[in-house]
């Protein structure tokens, strides 16, 4: 018997809400395999996966129960001698989602003990992943694809299903090696611009990574963390990389000043100060993995959201006077500061008090090394 892709012969609704549907099959009914590693709705290769299913001989027109929209259809149904029917069903997610929670049913009832998750990723997901991923771990995946070997003529179910499952993690491991070939060749090209343009990075001691704030000691660590570029309020301030918005502040008030912690402060504490000190402020990360806190921003629009992706040179807002010490300041300027990625295996989940937590560029270095830096670092 071919395996091949059938068109489909169920729709299923994407959600069932009523409450007296559902019953446990006492573990008749089992998920036994999923064929695809890696599930991306919405895509040509990976937008699909193979279940093995296994249930008493009984239950008839089994399927998936899943949030997600779907397609699905019955690829093999044969029965064993233990009275079990093996079921192989091929499900397309047709929309993106990463709802990962699917279940069981047929026609009568949704059994909660099937209970199955499944690895559905986007690939904004994926991609986010990977720029928290060094180099070179991003050049292993690269190197990973695997060895088909050569053509056979599958004859059993087992054969068949192996070979399913051995194309499927070929397409997995070639999707991701694109995505990693792609953010490799962008880091490449990583070096940063001036946030403001027409205006150079400043060069004097105050204005630069560790100088002296130590009018701030009460609630800080009482260094500067970034640079200050003095320009006019409402200058545009630009993207100094390709990357993507992952957090924006846009609520500042001078009220936030009246919830400062001050003396014996702990780390965290320090760091959460200096939160309110940036004002309104856009998160970028870029292509490196580096995160940059653009400061003292004016109130944002709406139009500005998390997830959206820029690129180098592109507007992202205006210098405004959110965080400054006093209402009528005078040394308007763009603070901005750079998160050095640590690379950690678990910065995949990180929130936003890891990032704060990162060393910043700049960081322990004397005021000349900090200048040399940037030479490095920016264009």
């Amino acid at each position: 018997m071919r395996i091949s892709i059938l068109p489909i012969l169920l729709a299923i609704p994407a959600t069932l809400y009523s409450t007296d549907i559902y019953h446990s099959s006492s573990g008749s009914i089992q998920i036994r395999a999923n064929l695809n590693p890696l599930i991306v709705p919405w895509t040509t290769k990976l937008n699909s996966t193979v279940l093995i299913i296994s249930a008493p001989r009984e239950r008839k027109n089994l399927h998936i129960i899943t949030k997600c929209e779907h397609r699905e259809s019955t690829l093999y149904s044969k029965g064993d001698s233990n009275g079990k029917i093996l079921s192989v069903i091929q499900v397309y997610f047709t929309t993106p989602c990463e709802d990962q929670g699917i279940r069981v049913g047929d026609s009568e009832y949704i059994f909660t003990d099937t209970n199955y998750t499944l690895p559905l990723k986007s690939i904004d997901t994926i991609t986010t992943e990977f720029v928290n991923t060094s180099s070179t771990e991003l050049l292993a995946l690269m190197r990973a694809l695997p060895n088909m070997g050569s053509e056979r003529k599958d004859t059993t179910i087992v054969e068949k299903l192996q070979r399913i499952q051995a194309l499927y993690r070929k397409a997995s491991t070639e999707t991701q090696s694109d995505l990693a070939q792609s953010i490799l060749v962008d880091r490449l090209d990583a070096k940063y611009i001036s946030p403001v343009g027409g205006y150079s990075l400043p060069n004097k001691d105050i204005l630069i990574p560790g100088a002296n704030r130590g009018y701030r000691m009460d609630t800080t660590d009482g260094v500067h963390h970034g640079w200050d570029i003095m320009a006019p309020h409402g200058t545009p301030v630009q993207a100094l990389s390709k990357g993507k918005i992952i957090r924006i502040v846009d609520d500042w008030n001078w009220g936030y000043f009246n919830i400062l912690k001050k003396w014996d402060l702990s780390d965290d504490d320090k760091l959460t100060n200096l939160d309110i000190f940036r004002g309104n402020q856009i998160w970028l990360q870029t292509m490196d993995g580096n995160v940059v806190f653009y400061s003292h921003l004016s109130k944002i629009s709406p139009s500005i959201t998390v997830g959206t992706s820029v690129k180098k040179w592109e507007y992202i807002w205006n210098i405004g006077v959110s965080g400054v010490p006093e209402k009528h300041y005078k040394n308007i300027h763009l603070h901005f500061e750079i998160q050095k990625n640590p690379f950690h295996q678990d910065i995949k989940n990180h929130n936003f008090l890891d990032i704060m937590r990162w060393s910043y560029l700049g960081n322990g270095l004397k005021n000349t090394e900090v200048l040399d830096q940037m030479l490095e670092i920016f264009e």
